[in-house]
């Protein structure tokens, strides 16, 4: 023998299982795209040209995005995987900053792609750079560095026309894209 309205309970236990399926998906989605705080990367639009590496700015915006890793694809507007279209096209500046620990002393080769020219610095120290307009093309050097902490600048700037910078490191014959660990190469949330 029943007793009360049973549709009634059966909608309300409805809408609750509803509810809360809802707010698991809604939490997973937030989670599932929220990037960790790996390489910070400062964008700053110029009102004057660019063409080299040390040009002066008239900057006129400026944005600082977090990212996971080093790859803005080839193309005519700066894009990443976790943002999307950003809205640059032309004469900009994005200076990357991340730190890494090596869990031994070894030789690390650095390999950039970038369209136009960049600076990378490991530890305040240049270790190469292409100062002007380019293509898409690559640049490496290998360095051997100790074990322990160590900082990652890369200054990158956009003249116009196409654009793009994608950063790898080599350990051994494994290679990564810059942000993402190896085996004795860790890069730290910030």
């Amino acid at each position: 023998m029943t007793t009360g309205n049973s549709k009634l309970f059966d909608k309300r236990y409805g809408l609750l299982l509803f509810a809360i399926a809802l707010w698991i998906w809604i939490g997973y989605s937030i989670l599932s795209h929220t990037t960790r705080h790996i390489i910070k990367a400062t964008i700053i639009q110029s009102a004057k040209p660019i063409r080299s590496i040390d040009d002066p700015l008239v900057p006129i915006k400026k944005e600082v995005l977090w990212i996971d890793k080093l790859y803005f694809s080839k193309g005519n507007e700066l894009r990443h995987p976790l943002y999307g279209y950003l809205g640059y096209r032309h004469d900009f500046v994005i200076h990357f900053d991340a730190k890494f620990s090596l869990a031994k002393r070894e030789p690390v080769r650095f390999i950039i792609y970038s369209d136009d020219g960049f600076r990378l610095k490991i530890d305040g120290k240049e270790v190469m750079e292409y100062p002007k307009d380019r293509p898409f093309s690559k640049s490496e050097k290998e360095v051997v560095l100790p074990k322990g902490e160590h900082t990652l600048y890369i200054k990158y700037f956009q003249g116009f026309g196409q654009l793009g910078i994608v950063g790898y490191y080599q350990e051994g014959s494994k290679r990564h894209l810059i942000g993402q660990d190896g085996e004795a190469l860790h890069f730290e949330e910030q």
